[in-house]
């Protein structure tokens, strides 16, 4: 289960940078097809304007907080650790990891003149990365995306091999168009907006420090200040009043809704009798579908081979995973309860440090010493040991019902 937290309706994704794209990136390997919204403040009103272009949100699989307004609001509303899920950080990360693991990309929309840019930039920064192909699609009426399909262009991008398609047709007709294509087009399909014209050089990528402050939104403005002075005007200001509004909504009710809780399940278990040990390396990745059961076979037979090397050095000289997956996935399997709270800003390093002083000189577990000390509830303890259980076994995101043949030890009615 991929956690979410509404914002004006709209489930908008909690989950750290990091994970969104080591997600993607397992989809694009197997080329499952997905929807990937890239959200900011714009795109919440129009869902809040317009109940069918709210149902096309609803339906992606990823809405990530784009927007520095969206993460602001999910902390606010809770989610303490969420942060900024930028389309150029995006798209650069993702063109790496594809880069090193083989996934060819395909590049939808925009202009032939801006695509042509792109290719040379590519062919600079990333050198083997697969282009599986490029294509500027005419311009459509909204009405012509919601209910046209090219036959033709599913079958060449199906046929291209491409695990990553990024989509440039500007909101709201690029994710129209990708829920028309959903299920169809074998891949993960991702709007980047205005990061095609960005990358090409016609438009300047914002300095870090303007793009995770806030005032992206400024910057965007003062360089095409006649198309979207009125769009700004018509979205911020009616966005901070709702917002508000919901948030004193919540505070009246005294109802704090946290995504990452196993919402809308009942867990039983008997916490004594989870097994806590991390699960070797190369199963994990199996379960997150990183690897194939043959890939992990011919490793191990590596391995038998050369006794000095380690399973993720062999998968990672192998090209099958990257480092950066690498060091993800070994994170995830050795994670600590201290680690994952601080992680998710439930307790702060000083009090961890006294915490872990106090079981170093006492028979106590960590997680009761925190209970004592009033730093975390009983029911926040709980969750947080599934949370790290789950992780400890490679089966954090993926799907119970998966036909890996899992012991869970977790029931979930």
């Amino acid at each position: 289960m991929i956690p979410n937290q509404d914002i004006l309706s709209v489930p908008v994704t909690c989950l750290p940078f990091e994970e969104q794209i080591m997600l993607i990136v397992r989809w694009a390997k197997i080329r499952d097809s997905k929807v990937v919204c890239l959200a900011n403040i714009h795109m919440i009103m129009e869902a809040y304007r317009n109940y069918s272009f709210k149902k096309v949100l609803h339906q992606a699989n990823l809405v990530t907080a784009d927007g520095k307004p969206l993460v602001w609001m999910l902390r606010r509303l809770g989610i303490l650790h969420q942060n900024q899920v930028a389309g150029v950080d995006v798209f650069l990360n993702l063109c790496d990891l594809a880069e090193n693991t083989g996934i060819p990309i395909y590049f939808i929309g925009s202009t032939e003149d801006i695509l042509k840019k792109i290719k040379q930039k590519l062919d600079q920064d990333y050198p083997i990365l697969k282009v599986a192909g490029m294509k500027s699609i005419p311009l459509m009426s909204i009405d012509e995306t919601r209910h046209g399909q090219d036959k033709e262009l599913i079958e060449e991008i199906n046929e291209s091999g491409a695990g990553i398609i990024f989509v440039c047709l500007k909101s709201p007709k690029q994710e129209i168009w990708m829920s028309q294509y959903r299920g169809r087009i074998k891949g993960v399909l991702i709007e980047v907006g205005a990061v095609f014209s960005m990358y090409a050089g016609i438009t300047p990528i914002p300095p870090y420090l303007i793009q995770h402050s806030g005032w992206k939104w400024l910057s965007r403005l003062l360089q095409e200040l006649s198309r979207l002075w009125h769009r700004y005007i018509s979205t911020i200001s009616p966005f901070m009043y709702l917002v508000i509004l919901q948030l004193l909504i919540l505070y009246q009710e005294k109802f704090s809704k946290v995504s990452l809780q196993l919402k809308e399940r009942n867990v039983e278990l008997d916490m004594e009798t989870l097994d806590f040990a991390p699960e070797k390396l190369g199963e994990i990745l199996v379960r997150q579908n990183v690897i194939t059961r043959k890939e992990l076979t011919e490793a191990i037979s590596q391995k038998r081979l050369e006794p000095s090397l380690k399973i993720g050095e062999i998968l990672v000289r192998s090209n099958l995973i990257s480092l950066s997956q690498l060091k993800f996935y070994l994170k995830n399997q050795n994670i600590k309860l201290g680690q994952l709270l601080l992680e998710r800003k439930i307790i702060k390093q000083n009090s961890l440090n006294d915490a872990l002083y106090l079981q170093n000189n006492t028979n106590n577990k960590l997680g009761e010493i925190l209970v004592h000390q009033e730093l975390i509830t009983e029911d926040k303890l709980k969750e947080f040991l599934i949370e790290q259980y789950i992780r400890h076994k490679g089966l954090f995101l993926i799907d119970k019902t998966s036909n890996n043949n899992l012991d869970f030890a977790l029931e979930f009615v």
